[in-house]
């Protein structure tokens, strides 16, 4: 019988899982900039057909 009776723990990263949530966060923020970016060409519009007819 060994002295020396400790164990070791080794905790490694799910990539895949990783990679999901990566994923998704990357999803999210290309519709809400792409949002943005529709909005604001929607308002510069507006405010360019607001001027006109004034």
């Amino acid at each position: 019988m060994s002295g020396d009776d400790r164990r070791i723990i080794v905790v490694e990263d799910d990539r895949k899982a990783m990679d999901g949530i990566a994923t998704v966060f990357g999803v999210v923020f290309v519709v809400v900039m792409g949002i943005a970016v529709i909005d604001h060409a929607l308002t510069l519009a507006w405010s360019a057909v607001c001027a006109w007819l004034n």
